[in-house]
């Protein structure tokens, strides 16, 4: 086995933005990994790292030397290589020079692809010292990274995210030498900024095995994952500190991670008559203006927050006082604007914010948002009459005030408040038959989002869902590629989750149509058009929450194949059939099924039949099981007797030619399997079931 040695690579930059970060180390471990795979290079594993200034990756046991590469190299046609009498030409000698070999060692043969024998010569080629192919690669790699806002900085013409002011590239103990942005590779790196204002000199690394452990003392915790890992453990020492526990929040958490290089959490703070505000203010509040956690009880929000130093502090000293004071000093501030706000939106009840929303556009082609209230009004009416015809007066009523609390300062401030506020005004002003509604009304936002928690909620919801999508397609503003600008996909996979969890037995299509008479007026596509794209584009959904509720491939297709609309009937089919997955007969189904299609292809079908006419006894048992499943009053008792059925259309197609010259027995056998065929229908296409 060849030497091995470890390999890293780091380059220490200006302050990266956090949302390149993790692009940019993926990509690079990429070309690594395509880099050593090209190379013939073995490794044992790639890692990779990054904070806010450095991005750093690590080959380890990476082989020192690159095997030698046996190539085979085609020359000439045979008859240019010798002459007459068997003896090399000029041509055939300088083809042998050319690679280094005696003229003995060309051999004559026919490549692929050649019409006629041609000199090939076996050339070894030496392998290359990885340190000397790292060198090579290394500024052409780095260079074609992709930056979305790739920038030059000073005399440079380098293009990067940020400056890069270091280079720390080592092989083993050896430093890999190349210069990139004017900046030569070195042992050397910096850590924290604190750390070097008693420290002036770079950190010197001897080799990658020392790296994570010499920049921990310099102040940096290399591992984002070690960083989130340290900061989730020490959120919530510090709120059980106060006898609570932390709100907490994994993308606030993630992106904390990311932007400091040595995970420290504070705790901190404020005045509790800030408590009085909405906790959804408080929450919002304390993550988008101070990246602050907050912290509850069983009775509710505490008046303290948790919020990150980017730097070691010690517990109780004065410089952790000084970071807390500091955040208490800031979020005081927001918090007395959050207040000031409240306060001066309940001054106007939210109802009469409609007349404001005229001049809030929702799309250019589709209105303003007052208009978008009104259409979702009438959705919700009709949503109301299929689902519970006591709600519509209640529902209309929320219909037309559920985006008014965009016209709010405190939505203006926070706009992930939207709905949330809304409701919340709503409840102070004692609506309470819509209040809840109004403020669930944009669940569910993602996949993993709950569902509004009552049932006006769902149906509002799915009526501002509906008024979006089959409004922008009516306009031609359709999903396409990974272009969703309006994030519609969401939104339909919304619809389809609410009808699916709700088991509200609603044709999606029929919802659809419902949808397009309302925004009619302000289509630019036809209905035709339309249906036929809301139509594919929800069947996709479907078969997304069939594969996001577990159900197996052969379920779900043989399931959609015969009808997806009604989602409360395809969830009742796939539950049947995902029992009778596992059952050995329904193998031999789904190939008796394909077997009777290509029967009744092209034939003039008739469902009815005289069971007189039939004679022999595997078709007359055939037909008996026939009535049985005729009769089958839900999809698990169908399955049931179609199991049953594998053995007796085993013994009907052994025994019986359905095509015989009788004219009345062969019509007779025909409607027995067409009849057969529309009972499978029922529940599925079994033809689908590979």
């Amino acid at each position: 086995m060849s030497e091995t040695r470890t390999f890293l690579l780091e380059l220490h930059c200006e302050e990266i933005p956090a949302r390149f970060l993790k692009p940019l180390t993926f990509e690079l471990a990429e070309k690594l990994e395509n880099f050593c795979r090209e190379q013939k290079l073995e490794k044992s594993e790639l890692d990779h790292h990054c904070s806010p200034r450095k991005l750093s990756w690590t080959l380890t046991s990476l082989s020192t030397q690159q095997p030698d590469q046996s190539e085979t190299q085609v020359g000439p046609p045979q008859k240019m290589c010798l002459d007459a009498a068997g003896q090399p030409t000029q041509t055939g000698l300088k083809f042998a020079e050319k690679w280094g070999v005696d003229f003995s060692a060309v051999r004559f043969e026919q490549p692929a692809g050649k019409k006629e024998p041609c000199a090939v010569v076996g050339v070894t080629k030496k392998g290359r010292p990885t340190i000397e192919l790292l060198a090579e690669a290394l500024p052409k790699l780095i260079a074609a990274l992709h930056v979305p806002k790739a920038m030059r900085w000073g005399n440079s013409e380098f293009e990067f995210v940020r400056p890069i002011r270091n280079v720390l590239c080592l092989f083993g103990n050896e430093v890999v030498d190349f210069t990139v942005d004017g900046v030569r590779s070195s042992n050397t790196t910096w850590g924290h900024r604190l750390h070097h204002m008693q420290n002036p000199n770079a950190i010197v690394i001897k080799q990658p095995e020392d790296y994570e452990a010499a920049l921990e003392k310099a102040g940096v915790v290399v591992s984002f994952e070690q960083r989130r890992r340290r900061m989730e453990m020490q959120l919530h020492e510090l709120a059980q500190g106060v006898d609570g526990h932390v709100v907490m929040d994994e993308e606030l958490l993630s992106t904390l991670a990311e932007i400091v290089e040595f995970p420290m959490i504070v705790r901190g703070g404020f005045p509790a008559d800030f408590l009085d505000l909405p906790e959804e203010v408080l929450i919002t509040s304390l993550k988008e203006h101070q990246k602050s956690f907050c912290i509850r009880n069983d009775q509710g929000l505490l008046p303290y927050f948790l919020a990150a130093a980017n730097r070691p502090i010690e517990p109780g000293s004065e410089a952790e006082k000084l970071v807390a004071g500091g955040n208490e000093w800031v979020l005081k501030a927001r918090l007395y604007d959050a207040r000031f706000f409240f306060a001066e939106d309940r001054k106007t009840m939210l109802e009469l914010r409609q007349d404001k929303l005229n001049s809030l556009t929702f799309q250019r082609d589709l209105g303003t948002y007052r208009e978008k209230s009104i259409r979702i009004r009438d959705i919700a009416d009709a949503v109301a009459r299929k689902i519970d015809p006591g709600m519509i007066d209640d529902l209309r009523e929320a219909a037309m005030v559920c985006k008014c609390d965009l016209r709010t300062l405190m939505v203006g401030e926070f706009p992930e408040l939207q709905g949330i506020m809304g409701g919340e005004y709503l409840r102070l002003e004692g609506k309470t038959n819509i209040w809840l509604a109004v403020k669930e009304h944009y669940h569910p936002s993602s996949s993993d989002d709950g569902l509004p928690s009552t049932p006006m909620g769902s149906a509002l919801a799915l009526a501002d869902k509906l008024d979006t999508l089959v409004g922008c397609f009516a306009v031609g503003i359709i999903p396409s590629g990974s272009k969703d600008p309006l994030a519609l996909r969401r939104a339909g996979q919304g619809v389809v989750r609410i009808l699916w969890e709700q088991g509200w037995s609603i044709d999606v299509m029929e919802l659809a149509s419902i949808a397009f008479r309302v925004v009619g007026p302000k289509a630019t596509k036809s209905e035709t058009d339309t249906m036929a794209a809301l139509e594919s584009f929800f069947r996709d959904r479907v078969a997304h929450q069939l594969e996001q509720a577990g159900y197996a491939g052969p379920v779900r297709r043989s399931a959609l194949s015969i009808g997806w609309s009604d989602l409360v009937d395809l969830k009742a089919r796939c539950e049947a059939l995902s029992a009778f997955a596992e059952d050995p007969r329904f193998e031999s189904l789904a190939q008796s099924t394909k077997r009777i299609g290509n029967i009744l292809k092209d034939e003039a079908l008739d469902q009815s039949f005289d069971t007189s006419v039939l004679q022999q006894a595997e078709e007359k048992s055939l037909a008996e099981h026939l009535a049985a499943m005729e009769s089958a009053p839900d999809h698990a008792s169908l399955l049931a007797f179609l199991a049953e059925l594998a053995q007796p259309l085993e013994a009907f197609f052994t025994a019986v030619m359905v095509k015989c010259d009788d004219p009345a027995l062969r019509a007779a056998r025909l409607s027995l399997l067409h009849r057969l065929h529309l009972a499978f229908l029922r529940v599925a296409d079994f033809s689908q079931w590979q």
